[in-house]
C-alpha cells in the first residue's frame, strides 16, 4: 500500500506543472517499497508510463560518476589531490589569470571548486561531443571564473573531465567502467548511457512545452559529457542505486567490486559550502556540496543528501534521509521539470515512519549512568575521582559540584527511572532521568584519552513539580 498521499502528491504536481510523463520511487529499508507513475511517456503517441519505463536522469548521473572516480582510487589508480594535468596532459593549459594560483585537482572537480564557470544552458548540449574534442577545448585554453579551490561552482564541464580521467586511469570508457563497478553488480540492467540500446518503446520521450504545446526534444546520443548527465534509468534501477547509497550507514562492507562504505560516506558529506542564494536547500538550513551530491542539514529531518537533474526534455530529483534510511526521486520526461519540492514534501511524510537510528557508542556509557545515578542518589565526593577527567573537578571542585545534585535531588525526588543515552559521537551523549517530582536531563562528554572519563558533565531541569 502507497505511503499517505504520495502518489496524490506527485500526480497533482505533475498536472500543475505541465509535466507529460511522470515516475516516483520510495526506497526503504534498502529496497523499492512503493513505486508510481502517471501521464504520458510519448504525448505523440498516446503511450503511458510504465513501469519498466526509462527516463534519462541528467546531472543525477554525476554521483554514479564520482563513484567510478572513487572506485579507481580505492583500487590505487590515482589520488583524489593528484593534479587533473597528470592524468589529463591536455589540462595543463587550464589555467587562471594568476601564476600562482594552485593547480587543479581531482578533488576539485568533484567538489565543484576547481574554477570553472556554471554553464548548465552551454553545457546541456554538448552531450555528445567526442572526447577528442572534448580534449581539444582543453588545448584551446578554457577560461575559469575563479581561482582553484576558492569556492563552490556548479560545473558540467568539470563532471566531464572526471569521465576522461576516469577512462585514463582504468582503461576503460566511463560507460563501461560504471557498469563493471555498479550497473551490473547492483542489477540496474535497464540502466544504460547510449539510448538505442534501449527498446524505443520503453524510452520516454522527451519534451518542452513551447506556448502550451509540447515539443519533442531530440535525445543526444552519449560523448564525453555523459559523464556529467547521460544516464537513462528505470524506477527499479535507480532504487537499487540509492538503497546501495543508503546501505553505507549500516553495519558491513560491500562486496567487490563494488565501492566501499567509507567511500559512499564520503560521497554524503559536505566537503564545500553552497551559497544558498545560488542552490537552496531542501528544507532550508545550511548546504554542502559532496562527490556528485549536495548535501544539506534540514532543522526538521537533520543530514538531506540530494541531486536533481535537468536537460532539454528532462527533469528528476532524488533526496534520501541517510540516518533514516529512506530516500524519495522522481523523473519527468519535460524540460527541466522542477521536482525538488514534491519529493521533498513526500520525503516529510515518508520520513515519521522511519525514526533516525542511534548512532554507536561505546560500552562505557552503562557504567557512566551508574556513577552518575550514584552521586545523584547521595554519593560521597571522593566518588567523583573514579569518573573525572583532569579538569572536571579543577573547572568546579567535587563538594560544589555534589552541592548541587543534593539540591536537585531535594527538589526533585529520588531517580525512578533512566533513560539509555542519545549519543552524539561516540563520546558525547545526553540521557534523561525520571525522578518522582520532574525530569532532568545530563549531558556528558568524555574527554579523549582512555580509559575514557569524564571532561563536561551538566544537569538540567527539564520539568519539575512544585511541592504540595
Amino acid at each position: 500500500m502507497a505511503p499517505l498521499g504520495v502518489d496524490e502528491t506527485f500526480q497533482r504536481f505533475a498536472e500543475g506543472a505541465g509535466i507529460p510523463g511522470l515516475a516516483w520511487g520510495v526506497v526503504a529499508g534498502g529496497r523499492l517499497v512503493h513505486q508510481g507513475r502517471s501521464g504520458l511517456a510519448d504525448h505523440a503517441g498516446g503511450r503511458a508510463v510504465a513501469a519498466d519505463t526509462a527516463f534519462r536522469i541528467a546531472s543525477m548521473t554525476k554521483s554514479l560518476t564520482a563513484a567510478c572516480v572513487l572506485t579507481v582510487r580505492d583500487r590505487g589508480l590515482l589520488q583524489l589531490d593528484d593534479p587533473l594535468e597528470r592524468h589529463l596532459p591536455a589540462a595543463a593549459a587550464l589555467s587562471a589569470e594568476g601564476a600562482d594560483d594552485p593547480p587543479i585537482t581531482v578533488r576539485h572537480l568533484l567538489t565543484m571548486t576547481a574554477g570553472l564557470v556554471e554553464d548548465d544552458p552551454w553545457a546541456d548540449r554538448q552531450l555528445a561531443l567526442p572526447d577528442d574534442e572534448l580534449l581539444g577545448l582543453l588545448r584551446g585554453r578554457v577560461a575559469l571564473t575563479r581561482r582553484p579551490g576558492e569556492a563552490f561552482e556548479y560545473s558540467n564541464l568539470g563532471y566531464a573531465l572526471l569521465g576522461q580521467v576516469a577512462k585514463q586511469v582504468s582503461g576503460e570508457p566511463l560507460a563501461e567502467l560504471a557498469r563493471e563497478v555498479l550497473l551490473q553488480p547492483l542489477g540496474m540492467r535497464d540502466s544504460v548511457f547510449d539510448f538505442p540500446s534501449l527498446p524505443a518503446a520503453r524510452r520516454a520521450r522527451g519534451y518542452r512545452l513551447d506556448a502550451s504545446e509540447y515539443r519533442e526534444e531530440p535525445p543526444l546520443r552519449d560523448g564525453a559529457f555523459g559523464a556529467m548527465g547521460g544516464l537513462w534509468t528505470t524506477v527499479e534501477d535507480f532504487a537499487r542505486y540509492v538503497g546501495f547509497q543508503l546501505s553505507a550507514w549500516q553495519a558491513g562492507e560491500a562486496p567487490p567490486p563494488l565501492l566501499r562504505s567509507s567511500s559512499r560516506r564520503e560521497m554524503q558529506r559536505g566537503h564545500i559550502v553552497v551559497p544558498p542564494q545560488d542552490h537552496p536547500a531542501p528544507g532550508g538550513g545550511p548546504a554542502g556540496y559532496g562527490l556528485g551530491l549536495f548535501v544539506a542539514e534540514s532543522p526538521a529531518l537533520g543530514r538531506v543528501v540530494y541531486h536533481g537533474g535537468g536537460l532539454p526534455g528532462f527533469g528528476s530529483h532524488v533526496q534520501w534521509l541517510p540516518h533514516r534510511g529512506v530516500g524519495v526521486f522522481a523523473f519527468g520526461n519535460l524540460t527541466y521539470a522542477p521536482l525538488s519540492r514534491p519529493v521533498f514534501e513526500v520525503l516529510e511524510r515518508v520520513a515519521g515512519a522511519h525514526p533516525v537510528g542511534a548512532p554507536e557508542t561505546t560500552p562505557e556509557w552503562s557504567w557512566l549512568q551508574e556513577r552518575v545515578s550514584s552521586l545523584y542518589e547521595g554519593g560521597d565526593v571522593g566518588a567523583w575521582a573514579e569518573l573525572a577527567a583532569d579538569n572536571l573537578l579543577l573547572d568546579r571542585p567535587a563538594a560544589r559540584r555534589t552541592e548541587e545534585l543534593q539540591d536537585l535531588r531535594q527538589r526533585l525526588g529520588p531517580a525512578l527511572a533512566v533513560a539509555g543515552p542519545v549519543p552524539r559521537g561516540r563520546l558525547r551523549a545526553s540521557w534523561r532521568v525520571r525522578c518522582e517530582r520532574g525530569e532532568l536531563e545530563v549531558e556528558c562528554w568524555l574527554a579523549p584519552p582512555r580509559p575514557l572519563r569524564v571532561q563536561v558533565l551538566r544537569f538540567r531541569v527539564v520539568e519539575a513539580q512544585e511541592p504540595v
